[in-house]
This record gives C-alpha cells, sequence and structure tokens, in this order.
C-alpha cells in the first residue's frame, strides 16, 4: 500500500513518521507492574492516563498496545490487560495529539469484519491517530482456543488482511472469504481517508516484499545495530523509491548513572542516558524511523525515567508534528 495520498497525512502518520527522522514511543503498561498486579481487574487505569498524558507533553510520538488474548501462564505477560481497541479509545479521550497504535492485532484470531469496524471506529473517535500494527500470533494456547491451527496463520492473515481492507472501502460489493461472506451490506463507519494505516509487526509468516507491498510501514523487534542495519536495507529495498517507516520494539533499563555503560540485554539494553543517545542516533543513521521504548526498570520509579527522557533524550528525538 505504501505511505502515499492522504494516510500519509493523517496526524497520526505525521506525527511518528518522517524520512531522514526518529521519534519515540512507548509501550504499554508504560513501566513494569503499573497496570499488571492485578491482572483480574485490568490494573491501575488512571495511572496509566497520567502517564500516557505526561508522555505526551513530552514529546513522545505514539503509545502502542499489545493485543494478547488470553492469559498464557507460560508467557507471563499478559500486556495492558484491556483490549487494545477498547484502551486506546479511552486514551483518546483523554489526550489531544499523540498517536494511538497497536503493536499488534493479533489478525487470524480477529473476525476480519469485526476488526474492520473497530479500527475504523477508533480512527474516527481518535481524529485520525490511530496506527494499527498487525501480526500473525505466537502463542499456541491461543489458536486452538478459538478454533485454529497455528500453522494455518500465514494464510488466515492474508485472507483476513484483503477482508479487512473490502470492509473499509465496500459499499454494498459482496465479499466472500474461506469462513464467511457478506453481502447486500457494509460496514460502517467508514475510515477517515479510506482506509485505516496498517503496519506489519514481525514477519507476519510473510516475506518482506509482500509486507512491503501490503504495508504503510513495518515494526519488527529488537536486534543489535549490525543485525538491524542488513533489516532496515533489505526492508529499503522491498519498499523501492517508495518511503514507509522502519519501527523497532526495544526494551530500556534507564539507569541512574548517566555515564554507566551500555549491556545487552534480551530484547534491548541496560544503559544510561548518554549510551541511549548513543543507540538511538545510531538507529537514526542507519534508517530507523521509530523506536518504541519498554520502560523495564524493576528498581527505578517509572515517573523518574520518564522526567529524565524529557528533559534530555525526547528533545534530541521529539514527535514531528501536532
Amino acid at each position: 500500500m505504501g505511505t502515499v495520498g492522504t494516510v500519509a497525512g493523517l496526524p497520526g502518520m505525521r506525527r511518528a513518521f518522517a524520512e531522514g527522522e526518529l521519534t519515540l514511543g512507548l509501550s504499554l503498561p508504560i513501566g513494569p507492574g503499573e497496570s499488571t498486579d492485578n491482572a483480574d481487574d485490568g490494573g491501575d487505569v488512571t495511572r496509566q492516563v497520567e502517564l500516557v498524558r505526561a508522555a505526551e507533553a513530552a514529546g513522545v510520538a505514539v503509545v502502542w498496545a499489545r493485543d494478547i488474548p488470553l492469559r498464557v501462564d507460560t508467557f507471563g505477560d499478559v500486556g495492558q490487560v484491556h483490549d487494545p481497541f477498547m484502551f486506546l479509545t479511552w486514551l483518546a479521550a483523554h489526550t489531544e495529539t499523540i498517536a494511538l497504535g497497536t503493536a499488534a492485532v493479533v489478525l487470524p484470531l480477529a473476525h476480519p469484519l469485526l476488526l474492520a469496524k473497530r479500527s475504523a471506529g477508533l480512527d474516527r473517535l481518535s481524529g485520525g491517530r490511530f496506527l494499527m500494527g498487525v501480526a500473525s500470533g505466537d502463542r499456541p494456547e491461543e489458536f486452538p482456543a478459538f478454533g485454529m491451527e497455528k500453522g494455518d496463520r500465514a494464510a488466515v492473515f492474508r485472507e483476513h488482511l484483503e477482508v479487512l481492507q473490502a470492509g473499509w472501502s465496500s459499499t454494498g460489493r459482496p465479499v466472500r472469504w474461506a469462513r464467511g461472506r457478506m453481502g447486500g451490506a457494509d460496514v460502517v463507519p467508514k475510515p477517515t481517508v479510506g482506509r485505516v494505516p496498517v503496519l506489519p509487526t514481525g514477519s507476519c509468516q510473510q516475506n518482506m516484499d509482500y509486507n512491503a507491498a501490503h504495508g504503510d510501514g513495518w515494526i519488527t523487534y529488537h536486534r543489535s545495530l549490525p543485525q538491524q542495519k542488513v533489516m532496515a536495507d533489505r526492508w529499503r529495498a522491498s519498499c523501492g523509491e517508495m518511503f514507509a517507516p522502519f519501527a523497532e520494539s526495544m526494551w530500556i533499563d534507564l539507569a541512574e548513572d548517566a555515564d554507566l555503560p551500555v549491556e545487552g540485554r534480551d530484547f534491548g539494553y541496560r544503559t544510561g542516558r548518554h549510551g541511549l543517545l548513543r543507540i538511538l542516533s545510531s538507529q537514526r543513521d542507519m534508517g530507523v524511523n521509530h523506536v518504541s521504548l519498554h520502560l523495564r526498570s524493576r528498581t527505578r520509579p517509572v515517573d523518574e525515567m520518564l522526567a529524565e527522557l524529557a528533559e534530555y533524550v525526547l528533545p534530541e528525538f521529539p514527535a514531528l508534528s501536532d
């Protein structure tokens, strides 16, 4: 699809992405334990709203919510607990400019017509701030619970993406797919500009050329700087002359000691702010356009980490527009 025409002009896309620039996002929940200690009730939503509003004021470009349909004990992670569309709609009502993204909706497990309605609704209600990351899913326990074989997810992903896009655009034209058909009806509301920005997340069990052709950007996982440069170069080659942003998700344990050397960790780094600034500068130079930070310190208050990011880091990598 590519970031062409009016999709590139949506407020969420303009705030988050531009060629040659790098912006920062935050993954929900903001700070470990901030909203998942009481997973059965969804945690302290008011606290998360406060943190998101502070992040918005500081220049964070996007706040990202993961779609984790079921709590799976072996993974030990339930994300922000609430359904991402519900939670992001709640955040949309309490914020003004920050982009709101899913990273990512498990597309094979979602009914594509209902997803078309929910995503278009959030796009409308947020004033065009919604960015929809989509993925194929990776938790084996979820697939049989939804009547699916995990091995079918690649084909179902492609089919659901096609039906999703038809749901956004169809006004009476019949839509048929392996698990359903729609005739004499259509999905409302329609997105602000005809479709919602789609960001494949991870491989989606597809090749890179498919993701470049069917996405408005790509979100990938953390890798070492040399490995990520290879992926960024491959993405640019698949996109050709069309700019489509390259984004990364990265865990950060931001130490109080600003000069603490960079220590590689699973999915990210432990470092002081000087090391973080060097990492982010290197990422920008290699063509990374957005980094979503997971703030992971178990000893440092999240407010303190956000304040340090706001004072020293975000001025170097601010949101691009309001």
